[in-house]
């Protein structure tokens, strides 16, 4: 049964770690966009984080600069605060195979975070679809959900270090104090997306239109993965943790948060291309290379990445809403017009 969340019950005031990166700026404007005040913790260790950002520059909105690793520090904002929403993060394929290290100690971070929780707080951690690893070659291309297998390849492939730290803080969070929700996020994209440092799909391809080089494909391009326009991955997000603040500790729940409208990495190069001469931000197509995209470790980049979202439209009545062709034109626009702007200066 659908359910109409309240999100005045979510309890105030809100701490969002990491929270100048894509997703947490965003996320901060909605939620005191519907009234509530917001601490963004963040080190702007990440090329892409800032404080500076039209989404920060609001009232009731406290950006601070600190680590989550700072434990005296933590310890004073989970005391001081009442929903917490865990978004710091190591970011990007590349840094993640290149820093695994630094990528596994993100559970000294969470491990310290999660202690600390109460029954009093409410507490989001941001997770990833990668948590699902090599998931399309066990379940055969079906929908990703929560409770399917996890599907890691061995030790030496650096890419899944990531994905087995993510699933190692959902565990500290869904077994901490408080009332929990792990939301698994999917491809998400929109305005202002890992600039001026492209470390996604989107953002790659964006700095080939802008720096007029060809589109490189990881492979042949045919792995398939589903974008989400971020106000709706916002909304999703702030539907679960009205969801979450309407149930009594001890509970914790997990949803995939997404689009489930799946297209190829050829597919979207080529959209995209397309876009961009009918936007004027390309003259003409760029070439689209296939075998062209190296890692610094390679690993079976094959796998397919679609969720299955239908826990999160019947218990928080989520719904992808933005259209795909939309969103990416909005996407385009801004960085066209960002791009007009500094060759006017």
């Amino acid at each position: 049964m659908t359910q109409v969340q309240d999100v005045s019950s979510i309890p105030g005031p809100i701490l969002i770690t990491g929270g100048a990166g894509f997703i947490g700026r965003y996320l901060a404007e909605a939620l005191v966009s519907a009234g509530h005040t917001v601490t963004v913790l963040d080190d702007l260790s990440c090329a892409n984080s800032t404080f500076n950002c039209p989404q920060l520059e609001r009232p009731g909105i406290t950006p601070i600069e600190g680590s989550v690793f700072d434990e005296p520090l933590m310890t004073r904002m989970v005391r001081e605060h009442r929903t917490i929403v865990h978004f710091a993060s190591v970011v990007g394929v590349e840094e993640t195979i290149r820093r695994p290290f630094d990528t596994v100690d993100n559970l000294r971070g969470t491990m310290h975070l999660a202690r600390l929780l109460t029954p009093e707080h409410v507490a989001l951690f941001a997770s990833s679809a990668d948590v699902y690893a090599a998931h399309s070659h066990m379940y055969h291309n079906k929908p990703m959900r929560e409770d399917d297998r996890l599907v890691f390849e061995r030790p030496q492939v650096n890419r899944w270090v990531y994905a087995h730290v993510k699933a190692l803080e959902e565990n500290l969070i869904a077994n901490s104090a408080a009332r929990s929700v792990v939301i698994r996020v999917f491809n998400t994209y929109g305005p202002a997306m890992d600039y001026p440092a492209p470390k996604r799909v989107v953002p790659h391809f964006i700095h080939n239109i802008l720096t007029r080089t060809p589109m490189r494909l990881s492979g042949d391009g045919r792995q398939r993965r589903s974008f989400c326009w971020v106000g709706d991955t916002v909304r999703g997000m702030v539907q679960a943790l009205a969801y979450t603040a309407a149930h009594a500790a001890p509970f914790t729940e997990c949803f995939n948060i997404g689009a489930d409208n799946p297209m190829s990495m050829r597919e979207l190069a080529e959209y995209m291309n397309a876009a961009a001469v009918r936007m004027g931000l390309l003259d003409q197509p760029l070439p689209i290379q296939a075998d062209a995209f190296t890692y610094s470790q390679s690993f079976d980049d094959s796998w397919n990445r679609v969720p299955d979202i239908s826990r999160a439209r019947t218990l928080l009545g989520f719904e992808p809403e933005m259209p795909f062709a939309k969103g990416m034109e909005l996407t385009l626009a801004h960085y066209r017009d960002r791009e007009a702007k500094r060759q006017a200066a």
